[in-house]
This record gives C-alpha cells, sequence and structure tokens, in this order.
C-alpha cells in the first residue's frame, strides 16, 4: 500500500516540482540498494591484459607508477575512472587544451600521492580493492565451473559490490555502506567521461598524453640514458592503459546511446540519481546489446558491461581488444621512431554512436530529440517504440524497482 501511494503521489508530481521534494539520504540509500550501479570491473582487467607490451628489460609486465605501485596494464584499466579519479575535473567537461591536464589530475590520483594518509593513500587503497576483486574472481570462478552464467553473478552480487567499492574507495559508515559517498560514487555521480561521445574525447586526452610521455622516452633513449627511457616508457603505458579504459567504454553497448550528459542537465535531481536513471538505459543496452557500425566497414552487435564473456560478444571482445592493441601498439612505435601517429588507427575500429539510431534497434529508453529528453512510454517493453516528454524521474526508478 505505501508503495502505491507513493506511485500515486510521484504520477502527480510535476518534473520541475520534483527538484524542490528531492528526496532525502535514507531515500537515496534506498535507490542504490534497489537500482546498483557499477562497471565489469573484471572485465576492463581481463580485456586490459590481452594486450601485449614491449618491454626489453622487464619480463614481469608490470608497470611501475611515480608512487612505487607496480600494476599490470589489465589492473590499470580497471582502476581507471570507475575507482581512482579526480571528481571535481571529468575530462570532457574541461576545454579541449586543458584535457590533457584534466586526464592527468584523473591518472594522478592512482599514480601519485604516496604520502597521503589513511584510506585516502592509493597504494593501501589499491591492495585492497585488488584483494578484493582477486576473491570476487575466484568466487566467479566457482560459479561458472557450477554451470552458472556471469550475469547471473554479478546480477546477484551487484549489490555487495557497490558497497565495498564505495567503503574501499573511502566511503560508507557505520549508519549506512553508502554515506558519505567515497571516491566511487563521487566518480560516478560525473562519469560522462565514461558515454559517448564523451569517452573518445577523454580517451584521446589521455592517448595523447601517453604518447607525448613516449617521446620522452625516446628522446632519453637517443641520449643513452636506457634506464630512464624505460621507466618512461612503462609510465607511457601506464597511461595508455587508464585511457584504455574510456576506450573500451566507448564500445559497450550501454554506453553508446545511453544520453548520460543530458539526463545531468535535464534532470533536476541529486547527481547519484541520474546516475541511476541513466543506468536503467545503460544496464538494458547492455543486456540486449546494440547493432553497431565502423568506419573499418565492420558490423556486430555489441554488448557491454556484465555481458561481455558471453559467446554472443566473441566478436565484439575480438575488435575491442585489437582496437586496445593498436593503441598500446602507438606508444611503442613512437618510443622506437620518435614520431607520434598522424592518426589513431584504433578509432576507426569504435562503434559509430551517431550511425546506432540508423541501425535495426530495441527502443532506447530515453533520447535527446529537439532538445527534449524523452522516455519511452512503456519503460519495461523495450518493443514500445512511442516515447513522451511527460515523465516522472522519480517515477521511472519506482518502476524499475517494482
Amino acid at each position: 500500500m505505501n508503495k502505491l501511494l507513493l506511485v500515486l503521489f510521484l504520477f502527480f508530481l510535476p518534473i520541475h516540482l520534483q527538484a524542490e521534494n528531492a528526496p532525502n539520504l535514507t531515500q537515496i540509500t534506498q535507490h542504490l540498494q534497489q537500482h546498483p550501479q557499477g562497471f565489469a570491473n573484471l572485465e576492463h582487467q581481463f580485456l586490459g591484459d590481452q594486450v601485449t607490451l614491449h618491454l626489453e628489460e622487464n619480463q614481469s609486465k608490470q608497470l611501475s607508477l611515480p608512487n612505487g605501485m607496480t600494476l599490470t596494464y589489465g589492473q590499470i584499466v580497471m582502476l581507471a575512472g570507475d575507482l581512482f579519479g579526480d571528481p571535481r575535473y571529468p575530462i570532457s567537461s574541461c576545454e579541449p587544451k586543458q584535457r590533457s591536464i584534466c586526464f592527468l589530475a584523473q591518472f594522478n590520483a592512482l599514480a601519485q600521492g604516496k604520502d597521503n594518509k589513511g584510506c585516502q593513500n592509493p597504494l593501501s587503497q589499491t591492495k585492497n580493492l585488488l584483494s578484493y576483486f582477486q576473491n570476487l574472481a575466484q568466487q566467479l570462478v566457482i560459479w561458472k565451473q557450477d554451470g552458472k552464467s556471469e550475469p547471473d553473478f554479478y546480477k546477484l552480487h551487484a549489490t555487495e559490490i557497490n558497497k565495498q567499492s564505495n567503503r574501499l574507495t573511502c566511503g560508507g559508515s557505520k549508519v549506512s555502506e553508502y554515506i558519505p559517498f567515497g571516491t566511487y560514487l563521487k566518480l560516478a555521480e560525473v562519469n560522462f567521461d565514461h558515454f559517448s561521445p564523451d569517452s573518445l574525447k577523454a580517451y584521446e586526452a589521455g592517448h595523447q598524453t601517453a604518447l607525448n610521455t613516449a617521446m620522452q622516452a625516446y628522446q632519453q633513449k637517443k641520449m643513452g640514458n636506457n634506464k630512464t627511457a624505460q621507466q618512461l616508457l612503462e609510465l607511457a603505458y601506464a597511461q595508455n592503459a587508464f585511457a584504455n579504459h574510456f576506450l573500451s567504454d566507448s564500445f559497450a553497448a550501454g554506453h553508446l546511446r545511453t544520453p548520460r550528459r543530458a539526463i545531468s542537465e535535464h534532470i533536476k535531481l541529486p547527481a547519484i540519481l541520474q546516475l541511476l536513471l541513466a543506468n536503467l538505459m545503460h544496464d538494458e543496452d547492455n543486456r540486449l546489446g546494440v547493432n553497431v557500425v565502423n568506419a573499418a566497414g565492420l558490423s556486430w552487435k555489441a554488448y557491454g558491461d556484465n555481458y561481455l564473456m558471453q559467446s554472443q560478444a566473441a566478436n565484439h571482445r575480438y575488435i575491442l581488444i585489437e582496437a586496445m592493441q593498436r593503441s598500446a601498439d602507438a606508444i611503442y612505435d613512437t618510443f622506437l621512431s620518435g614520431t607520434l601517429p598522424k592518426k589513431y588507427s584504433e578509432l576507426e575500429l569504435v562503434p559509430q554512436a551517431d550511425k546506432v539510431g540508423q541501425l535495426d534497434q530495441a527502443a532506447a529508453l530515453f533520447k535527446m530529440e529537439n532538445g527534449v529528453l524523452l522516455k519511452r512510454k512503456e519503460s519495461r517493453n523495450p518493443n514500445n517504440y512511442e516515447w513522451t516528454a511527460k515523465w516522472s524521474p522519480l517515477l521511472t526508478l519506482l518502476e524499475f524497482s517494482l
């Protein structure tokens, strides 16, 4: 009965008044429980660790960061942006000339700060996160040995993953695992860099930064400073791995047409609820898949977070890993030749987000049309090709929690 009364109340509450009746912290916590936000960390690590690196004097393939940490390429891809970063400076929100600086603000949250105290120390934070996700990976192996699917595993553990990710990034309290927000949720509130077209802006800023570092490595090598050259090459690879998180997000079905920034700009609710609204479409598109094409003339069905290891996503994985490999190879080529690439060949493999609407698709939950944010009339029916401008964000969240 209480839910019914809430539905009726929200239904008759105009969108422009909902900001004045914004949920309190208890209600926000309830929404986080019902709509756990999250992106597939283990998939990011797996994809990144498929990339071949050229490190002549480092057979371990562990990349050394300025703060003394050593991580694999895949571990950096996993941690980048979702768990480490600076929520004050979304890369795609920065002016084009400032994006490299904003990228470094994100990267240095992982790569610097060795003298930070307590939970804010990235070395101890990373140790705890990697331990947690390693344990999660072991649970997943056992789960799959029992013939169960990966998506079902993530669905079962989604809430707990969110709680732990928040706590392990300096959030949570005795009162709530979600309050206060840790870096994980603070980054998620402004995660525009993870959704097209902003994800490519973030990637290109990071890739260019890594290429510039590779150029410095070349110059040191040319002067005979081989040790410094190798250190800089590892740094360039590490920066590129961080950037590759945004490149891989540019392939994910749920990141291609979800109007993430528009939801933030048009919905007058707390940022965390804007995120959860966007995640409704993010999760649906990842599950159903999105038909895509790229500039190389390839067409396939893209999948996303929690569905990338399914058999039907094999083509998607192959193309994505090839793009990440091309990205990393550009770093090494610059180190060898001292010449920056004239174009980024990996971008021709990326799904063209502006072509998605021209292909046969399930109906988008949200879309922008003539400057108006529309919602599908039948929220739970992806085969309903009718949209409306008259809808309630809070009621939509409630619909998906019933």
